[in-house]
This record gives C-alpha cells, structure tokens and sequence, in this order.
C-alpha cells in the first residue's frame, strides 16, 4: 500500500509548540500518513538544509504549522523556518506542484499576524482552538485522502427552454394533456365533433381519469353506449369493472349491460 507523505514546517517557538507539532505528527502517523519530522529524522551531524530542500520537493503534502513567530521568520527570511520559505515559494512560483500540497495550519494568533505573506491567500486549517482538535484533524486527513466531507450532485440535464414556435407548440401540447372533454373524451388539438353537441367541454385533469360508462380515457373521441357524452371520474387507485373485468383504457361493452361498473 502507498502512504501519503507529509513534511511539517514549523518555528522552534517554545517546547510546548515543540510537542504540540509532534503530537499532531504521531496523529497523523497513526492514520496511514507518512510524516517527515525533524524531532525524529534528524541526527548529529544531518544536512539540515539538504533535508528540508528533500522534503519540501518530495513529499505529497507540506504543512505549514503558522504562528506569529513562523510569519516572522518566513517574511524576514531567518533560519530554517525562513530557508523552507524560499525552497516553498520556488515550487509554487515554478508551478511545478499540486496547488494542494501546500497547507496552512493556523496554530496561535489572528490569520492576519501569523500567516506569512506567501500563504495570506491561501485557504488554512484552524487549529487554535484545542477543543476542536479532532475535528481539525478530521478535515486534514479529508485533504489528504482525497475524501471532502461534501460531493456536488452528478450534472443533470439542460433545461428545455421556450425559445421559438415549434418549441411552444410542443409545450402547450404538452400541458394540454391536463385537460379533456367530459363530453367526448377528446384533449385540445384534435378537431372533432362531440355527439350530439355543437362543443367541447373541457376541463382539467386532478388525477387519472376514465370514463364510468365505457371505460375509455381522455383523447379518444369515442361513444358511450346507449350515451350522448362520457362520464368521467377520478381514479382513486387500481380500477376494474366488477362485470367483464376490464380495466380504463379499454373500450367494451359488459354483457347485457350498457355500461361498465368501475370498482377499486
């Protein structure tokens, strides 16, 4: 299995900061990430600046644990703290780098004190606050497996826009087939006389409609019968004519009766 590696910059502030970084190394050791810390891969007699250049070119992700003494140095260029910031700076004016593998991790002070100049625009992980420090941590192990907390919705289709005459033809037919008449089942954009009437009587759908009588649906210009006009009613569920056994949709005569008999 291949591990993230991670190097941790930092300023020698005090031993408290000191064993603070190397808790949040063990933390992140503990959960597959591969730390490069200078509390336990330096030895008498190390290349200092040979390791932070190796480090900072050849791990996946470096963070930078900000403090107004980190700033300090960064800005003003002093000790390692102020080396690491020119070998940083070179890979991302380079543009040779994942724009996320630098992070910023906000341990003391305001943004604005302990973020140096090269980072001010850079997004950063809060850990000032030490109630919250799991849940940070959760966010950087998201980082650095890949694994954001929130995933936008798969991209849908584009809508359909009313943009020329066809296409608003299409949409009032579309909408007609809301609306039939309750005389002879026909819906808006089929010219046909009614039964024994000059005119339609449409009206709008609430639900699946048939007809009572015959058994047909809105858009077939069909006669009961032994009837001038349908008899449409609203579906409240699965529907079945209790004398032949039909079901809406289908146009029959029962035997021996004149119109069907719709039940649930």
């Amino acid at each position: 299995m291949t591990y993230p590696k991670s190097f941790i910059s930092y300023s020698w502030d005090d031993e408290d900061h000191k064993r603070w970084v190397r808790m949040l190394a063990e933390n992140l050791q503990r959960n597959g990430v591969k730390v490069f810390l200078d509390q336990w891969d330096l030895h008498l007699g190390a290349d200092l600046p040979q390791y932070m250049e190796t480090c900072v070119r050849d791990v996946d992700y470096v963070l930078l644990v900000c403090t107004p003494s980190f700033a300090l140095k960064a800005n003003f260029g002093e000790g390692g703290v102020g080396y690491e910031k020119s070998v940083v700076t070179g890979e991302i004016f380079s543009g040779s780098h994942d724009a996320r593998k630098f992070v910023p991790l906000l341990r003391t002070g305001s943004p604005q004190e302990s973020l140096p100049s090269y980072l001010k625009s850079k997004v950063f992980i809060d850990f000032s606050d030490s109630r919250a420090f799991s849940s940070q941590l959760e966010e950087l192990l998201r980082h650095i497996f890949g694994s954001p907390r929130h995933s936008p919705p798969s991209l849908g289709r584009k809508p359909n826009f009313i943009s020329d005459k066809s296409t608003a033809e299409n949409a009032f037919r579309a909408t007609s087939r809301d609306m039939y008449c309750v005389r002879c089942g026909a819906v808006p954009g089929k010219a046909t006389n009614c039964p024994g009437w000059t005119k339609h009587d449409f009206v709008m759908s609430k639900g699946p409609v048939y007809c009572a009588r015959c058994g047909v649906v809105p858009g077939k210009a069909t006669r009961c019968p032994g009837w001038t006009k349908h008899d449409f009613v609203a579906s409240k569920g699965s529907v079945y004519c209790a004398r032949c056994g039909t079901v809406p949709g289908e146009a029959t005569n029962c035997p021996g009766w004149t119109k069907h008999d719709f039940v649930c």
